[in-house]
């Protein structure tokens, strides 16, 4: 096995290499060897040897090789690298042609370009004869090249004109380059242009081109669409199925986006059938393409920011691409998403985009992370491999062939997870039993030979946003009579100190009826290779402390400006609303009547089916969920859940202020309808585990004055029965906040 105990600087350093006998000098760099470059290997020729001329000679005799070879005799050798390309205009939008340049600081080195997707090679590609006149939508790849020199990585610039994007195909014809039939796949292309004509929009849909990020798509056509092409074998899966393709970020604004090259594939499993015409993406970044991350702050600043890979989510359920749904709205899972990041739990981080395939406009997606390893590494304590991630996926379980979905690992192992199941199979109604699988004694301190597996919060926090979506396919599918788990997943750090985080997944079958009911108990998980969240959660139903810790969350989201009160909610849909608004004008245009739009006639002028839009179908349903579904959800949800006997009958503390910016000395009063209040200032329960008060906490007998920022925990007590515990945190004008939420 080949290995160095050394590094060597990027930079150039002395370097020299001995004899065994540990004096002789073989050969060395007498000053430093020369400043290196990345994936470039560098060194003395086969068949080379050592002179006694300067050190100057010496150098000259050192190459670069254009690949390396561990283990064998050096290769074909190379006297430099291409310097980089450099283009004159960045990507992005323009509205006047310009003069495009392309160079590289090399001489004699000869640039090639395409403008088909297609890779520009030695002997391929148009060779570049002073400036390019760019006046339309264009996608430049282009590379240069010189005898003897490793050649430039190659580099795609996307140029869109949306004067031109917007008459796209317009009687749905294939644009030059592209295939009419796309396999087994149904074909669209195009742009309605009984959309674009339409007084309401024909202004407006260049501003919704560019409201929201857009991604640029750039490949050979035919790894896309030929007889092995990913689209139009869209339901095949795996390394065999990744292709290699250019990706673009273009902001729209003054923003910096990127441009990498990557692997692509078809992602997803219902939206792959040849009935859809719009499939969604995944991107891999490796080294074999180019960077092996992406390192970039795709979600913003506050989020991760290096990828193994990125996803374009497309909409199937409730679309306009695939069923022509009048209830298409696009933000059914995002916005659950949102909602659960609301709460303050860890989601997948996500926003809306335009997409262009070589410059073709092919609609709106939404791209958002992906929770599992990397993810676990980037947002928790440890590295990627120290994390088991587990869901639900295609081509698991019974072995039955790849339709049927299971329970697996996409990484680390299901050791942790099927010992919390068992746990929970056994039963958790104990204290002690329950209070294991968190990590601790009976009384809930930690035990340190007990390891962490469950995240109370984290689990009540996911089953509301499941609740209050009326989620029929999510951890629990009601399209399989209950019994099968569907769209879940689950992160655990192996160090045991941290149990599992559910992430929603896949949320489109939600914000449907008013009064649908998804607290269950289901069938599903019974069995361990259909266990699921929901069946975690209807065990621990089963414990009083896990109750208790349910009728807290759901005070805490549900009332006093909680995350899922009508005024929250509504407000939190308002800003996916104003982002994605105008944005959907381009989506009306290209997927908003796909049944009429195949290439073959009829064509979309002579089409009597008109085009689903912003303002007849878009917005009703959107006002649908802010005047129906929204005013009255969260009232059904609690209502649910006080059949289950998760809501205490005894009334929550009555206090004068909630919290907020108070001035020092402040006095805060409290009331019960029922029963005596107690509370803490030391951000502590004023309830032990098991019910018993907490020798920290006061019973109130008159105002609580506030000389200092603080938590203040507040709860009721009547008999044996406690309320809802109430958290608020006051700051007084001038101190530092000081956060102490003790559990």
């Amino acid at each position: 096995e080949l290995h160095a105990s050394f590094k060597l600087g990027a930079g150039g350093e002395y370097l020299g290499l001995v004899q065994p006998d540990g004096q002789t000098v073989a050969h060395h760099f007498v000053m430093k060897y020369p400043k290196q470059r990345d994936d470039v290997s560098y060194g003395m020729p086969a068949g080379w040897k050592p002179s006694t001329a300067s050190s100057a000679s010496v150098l000259a005799g050192q190459v670069y090789f254009l690949r390396p070879t561990p283990g064998a005799p050096n290769g074909e050798t190379l006297a430099g690298k291409v310097a980089k390309l450099a283009f004159n205009q960045p990507h992005g939008f323009y509205e006047e042609p310009f003069e495009l340049s392309i160079t590289s600081q090399t001489p004699g080195a000869q640039i090639r370009y395409t403008t088909d997707g297609s890779v520009p090679a030695e002997g391929s590609g148009q060779v570049l004869n002073g400036a390019l006149t760019v006046g339309k939508t264009t996608v430049i790849r282009a590379a240069a090249f010189k005898p003897g020199y490793k050649p430039t990585k190659v580099v795609t610039q996307t140029y869109l004109f949306l004067k031109d994007v917007v008459r796209q195909s317009p009687e749905g014809l294939p644009p030059p380059g592209f295939h009419y039939e796309w396999g087994a796949n149904r074909v669209d292309y195009g742009m309605d242009q009984r959309v674009v004509n339409d007084e309401r929009y024909r202004d407006k849909i260049f501003k919704g081109l560019r409201v929201i990020p857009s991604y640029s798509l750039v490949m050979d056509l035919e790894d896309l669409f030929g007889e092995d092409g990913i689209y139009a074998n869209a339901k095949e899966d795996g390394r065999d199925w990744e292709r290699a393709c250019s990706l673009e970020l273009i902001q729209g604004d003054e923003q910096e986006g990127f441009q990498v090259n990557c692997g692509i594939r078809i992602r997803g499993g219902f939206s792959r059938m040849t009935s859809n015409a719009k499939h969604a993406f995944r991107f891999f970044f490796r080294g074999e393409y180019g960077p092996a991350k992406l390192k970039y702050p795709v979600f913003g600043k506050t989020a991760a920011s290096e990828f193994d890979n990125l996803d374009l989510r497309t909409f199937s359920n409730y679309s306009w691409s695939l069923s022509n749904d009048p209830r298409c709205t696009f933000m059914r899972d995002q916005f659950n998403r949102d909602l659960q990041l609301a709460m303050g739990q860890s989601t997948a981080r996500g926003y809306f985009c335009h997409l262009y395939i070589n410059g073709q406009y092919w609609g709106l997606f939404n791209t958002c992370e992906r929770p599992e390893a990397s993810f676990g590494g980037s947002y928790f304590k440890g590295r990627a491999d120290d994390f088991d991630v587990i869901k639900i996926g295609r081509g698991r379980g019974n072995g039955q062939g790849n339709t049927q979905y299971g329970l697996f690992a996409t990484d680390g192992n299901l050791d942790a997870w099927e010992r919390l199941w068992k746990i929970c199979k056994s039963g958790v109604e104990t204290h002690a039993a329950y209070q294991k699988i968190l990590g601790n004694h009976p009384d809930g301190t930690r035990n340190p030979d007990y390891e962490v597996l469950l995240d109370p919060d984290n689990l009540i926090d996911y089953m509301l946003v499941i609740f209050y979506g009326g989620n029929l396919d999510a951890p629990i599918t009601s399209f399989g009579s209950n019994r099968s788990a569907n769209n879940w997943y689950g992160i655990r750090n192996r160090n045991g100190e941290e149990g599992f985080r559910y992430y929603v997944w896949d949320a489109e079958h939600t914000f449907l009826k008013i009064n649908e009911d998804r607290t269950g108990p289901y069938p599903a998980g019974d069995e361990y290779t259909r266990s699921n969240p929901q069946w975690i959660w209807q065990q621990c139903l089963h414990n009083a402390e896990f109750r208790q810790r349910v009728a807290d969350r759901v005070h805490k989201h549900f009332n006093y400006g909680g995350v899922l009160t009508p005024e929250s909610v509504a407000s939190l849909l308002n800003k996916r609303v104003a982002k994605l608004h105008l944005a959907v004008i381009g989506e009306s245009a290209r997927w908003g009547n796909p049944h009429s739009t195949n290439w073959a006639p009829p064509s979309r002028a002579g089409s009597g089916n008109r085009p689903r839009t912003l303002d007849d179908d878009w917005q009703p349903e959107v006002d649908r969920w802010f005047n129906e579904y929204i005013p009255e959800r969260s009232r059904v949800v609690v209502d649910q859940l006080w059949k289950h006997g998760l809501i205490p009958d005894l009334e929550s503390a009555r206090l004068a202020k909630r919290g907020g910016v108070i001035e020092q000395g402040f006095k805060l009063e409290m009331s019960a309808a029922q029963g005596e209040v107690y509370y803490t200032l030391d951000g502590s329960d004023p309830r032990l585990i098991g019910g018993e008060i907490s020798p920290v906490a006061e019973k109130y007998s008159h105002p609580v004055r506030l000389d200092k920022t603080r938590v203040v925990k507040v709860r009721v007590l009547f008999g044996d029965e406690w309320s809802a515990i109430d958290e608020l945190p006051f700051e007084v004008k001038g101190k530092q906040v000081t956060k102490n939420l003790k559990k």
